[in-house]
């Protein structure tokens, strides 16, 4: 089985900074389980799977390696994508008893690196089957194709093709053939989201700067200087090491609860995510750093997670696949009026969303040698941000069959952010709380009470509206 050529194509910087990740281990996956308003049997699955994909050629890419060369040499120039030959329904889904869905099964699929350089795609399903009955689906996903927005529109167009398709009760084995398959197949393969718009090209400002860095002698150290940040920016105490796992914790809002937050959030110009960062921020504070540090005051950075789709027509508005994200950087000094750091941090945010400022700065990874820059952090302190969040909104059901009654979007903390925030809100109005954070904090503070502290306190101040 030989694929077309027009079936292949050389990744362009994003993609080769994620195929870095990958193929170094610096990162592993993130996720979207989700509870269905009807269980699924095996065979139906395999139906609307097997319709999903042939309605959808993006499910079918993976990155594959040149034979016998160096990726560290070549800076990734010697992978390509292109289509899989053929993706086995047993190479994707697993099924696993379990006797509910909680932390246990966050971490477990933390360990997940989706490979490359394999016949399979860049996804993978595993079904839990809780012991009072009901399942939970969970979709893996590597970060290369697919972002958070992704994960949760797989959800909805699988729960739509279920609604569709017909179950016969007859399991299909083989998903794609290539061969066979060849009719559904777009007559080129998809380019990278990347370059299907200007949102990634760098600004002047930003050449001028790597170029000094590069070649002016100690360029780097007085810009740093300059920027230094009072009080000092956090910095985990511990050097970076290569354990790529996290902890998790989850969260529940309920829709009343919801209400009450939206309205203060509402009633004061400030969204929901300014609340769930200041007030995270504000609990570290009193938690984490205090235990650390106990005389010392820090400013923090968190990452903000921003759809890049939001500047562009309804074509790429709509296309919820690839990677149109960017961490948007956010300096905050301590959290001393709550409601004031959330209004500074909208203010910030929506200057940068404004000038696209943070995709441009995605847009220099072009000129990196991955290898180098993602392998330099190792063994060094200060490299992680303090935090990052994700809000994916309301995720509202595609059809009235299956409906979802409960939501996870989770993700890796592994080798980039100290903490992680992962958050979704159904149409009953009620949120969910993903968080992550390093497992060596447990370590530093001798076990997990003080986390469990952080975390205590967290909803504690989400919930209290009202001193907010």
């Amino acid at each position: 089985m030989v694929i077309k050529p027009q079936h292949i194509r050389k990744p362009e910087f994003n993609e080769r900074s994620y195929i870095c990740r990958n193929d170094g281990k610096f990162y592993s996956n993130f996720n979207n389980s989700a509870k269905y308003s009807k269980n699924v049997t095996t065979s139906h699955l395999s139906i609307a799977l097997r319709s999903l994909i042939l309605k959808n050629s993006w499910f079918c890419h993976n990155f594959l390696k040149t034979s016998h060369t160096n990726s560290k040499l070549h800076n990734y120039h010697n992978w390509v994508v292109r289509y899989v030959k053929e993706i086995k329904f047993n190479d994707v889904v697993e099924y696993k008893k379990i006797d509910v869905f909680d932390e246990n099964c966050l971490e477990y699929m933390d360990s997940f690196v989706i490979k490359m350089n394999v016949e399979k795609p860049l996804w993978k399903i595993i079904v839990w089957e809780e012991n009072n009955g009901e399942q939970l689906i969970s979709v893996l996903f590597d970060h290369s194709q697919f972002d958070g927005l992704s994960g949760a529109q797989f959800q909805k167009d699988l729960t739509k093709e279920l609604s569709l398709v017909k179950d016969d009760k007859n399991v299909i084995d083989i998903l794609f053939d290539y061969e066979k398959d060849f009719e559904y197949l777009p007559p080129e393969i998809w380019p990278a989201t990347e370059v299907l718009t200007d949102l990634y090209v760098p600004t002047y400002t930003n050449m001028i700067n790597h170029y000094l860095t590069k070649f002016v002698p100690g360029y780097s150290s007085l810009s740093s200087w300059l920027y230094k940040r009072d009080p000092p920016l956090y910095a985990k105490p511990t050097s970076l090491d290569r354990t790529l796992k996290s902890k998790y914790k989850l969260l529940k809002i309920n829709s009343d609860q919801m209400t009450k937050i939206s309205n203060f959030c509402k009633s004061n110009g400030i969204t929901v995510t300014a609340y769930l960062d200041v007030l995270f921020l504000e609990s570290l504070q009193e938690t984490i750093f205090k235990s650390l540090y106990p005389n010392k005051k820090f400013s923090t950075n968190s990452y903000v997670a921003i759809n890049g789709r939001r500047y562009y027509n309804d074509d790429i508005k709509n296309f919820r696949y690839g990677s149109m994200v960017c961490g948007n950087d956010l300096y905050l000094p301590p959290i001393k009026d709550p409601l004031q750091s959330m209004k500074d941090f909208n203010y910030q945010l929506n200057q940068d969303i404004k000038n696209k400022t943070y995709f441009k700065v995605i847009g220099m990874i072009q000129f990196r040698q991955l290898w180098d820059f993602l392998n330099g952090r190792i063994g060094k302190i200060g490299v992680t941000p303090t935090l990052t969040i994700s809000n994916l909104g309301i995720v509202s059901d595609s059809n009235d069959e299956y409906k979802f009654k409960e939501m996870y979007f989770g993700a890796n903390a592994g080798l980039t952010f100290d903490f992680v925030i992962d958050v979704t809100t159904l149409s009953n109005n009620e949120m969910t709380i993903v968080l992550a954070h390093m497992p060596e904090y447990e370590l530093m503070l001798h076990g997990r009470s003080a986390i469990d502290r952080l975390y205590k306190l967290y909803l504690h101040k989400l919930l209290d509206v009202d001193t907010n």
